[in-house]
């Protein structure tokens, strides 16, 4: 009897470490979800003007954004820099919609896919996709020669955790989160309660850790029904975080909140960037022309 247990013991433990095992093998490929590699062109009716440019990542990796600018009788100078989820890319889904309404408050956006994702190069993982993040800033203010005190940064759900990181290394004009994380390894314990995955997870995107180093106006957006990331995380984000800071509920799922609940979601973010919009003669001086002078060519 006692073998017998012994027995039943040993191929539990030889069980749970075998999946242990294969959880960990397949991580990136539970993280992360390129889709279709064909970045789709946005329906006409939304009158984009976006424009496609390519540039590199620090170690060389080629990678692919849209530049919409905003209606040019319309611009505030502002331009929100844009780190989507983990799902398909920059032109996937509700994602041309939500750069039509970011556009008609007067942003230029610029919307960049990660290496693994959409036409960039590569293959998705943490730090490769810190340094697209940052070496899409560069080209906003070294190409573009947009101020730093011009640029949101903007995180939508594994896009928040990017943002977040971004935030830490530049200085950008305030920094806004959707439907975020306090961490990937967090949210994965959550959703596999019996599994060590804050012991084994190599891709991490630990924002709570590093939310008290982010010194930019923050906006968190996040609505209480979301059934993929809880509400909890942004609260724990916002207690983590310095002034000026904001948590707006918004109503609707993770990925159509901004759609569901339009006024809210825009007005929100509109009364953000009037806040750090720098002085008129600036805003004129440099996000207005640079929007132009980017979309001047075709896609």
């Amino acid at each position: 009897m006692r073998r017998l247990a012994k027995l039943i013991a040993l191929t539990v433990l030889l069980g749970y470490a075998g999946i242990v095992v294969a959880v960990k093998l397949s991580e990136k490929g539970m993280v992360y979800h390129p889709a279709d590699r064909l970045v789709t062109p946005p329906p006409a009716s939304f009158a984009l003007r976006e424009k496609t440019v390519r540039y590199a990542s620090a170690d060389g990796t080629t990678l692919s954004a849209w530049i919409v600018p905003a209606a040019p009788g319309d611009s505030l100078g502002m331009w929100l820099l844009v780190c989507h989820g983990n799902y398909g890319n920059i032109g996937y889904g509700q994602r041309p919609e939500f750069y039509a309404h970011a556009r008609d408050t007067g942003l230029n956006l610029f919307a960049f896919d990660y290496r693994g994702f959409g036409a960039s190069e590569g293959e998705a993982d943490e730090q490769g996709m810190y340094d697209d993040a940052l070496a899409s800033w560069h080209y906003l203010t070294d190409s573009l020669h947009v101020p730093p005190s011009q640029i949101v940064i903007f995180g939508h759900s594994l896009g928040s955790g990017v943002a977040t990181e971004l935030a830490t290394r530049v200085d950008a004009a305030a920094l806004v989160l959707e439907g975020a994380f306090t961490s990937v390894v967090d949210r994965g314990q959550e959703i596999y309660p019996v599994l060590p995955v804050r012991l084994i997870g190599s891709q991490r995107f630990e924002s709570l850790q590093k939310m008290p180093r982010v010194a930019e106006p923050k906006l968190f957006l996040h609505s209480p029904e979301d059934d993929v990331i809880p509400f909890a995380h942004s609260e724990r984000l916002l207690a983590a975080a310095s002034a000026p800071k904001a948590l707006v509920p918004v109503r609707g799922g993770h990925m159509d909140a901004f759609s569901l609940d339009k006024a809210v979601y825009f007005g929100a973010l509109a009364d953000l960037v009037r806040r750090v919009t720098p002085a008129p003669l600036a805003v004129q001086g440099a996000g207005e022309s640079s929007a132009r002078d980017a979309a001047g060519g075709d896609r």
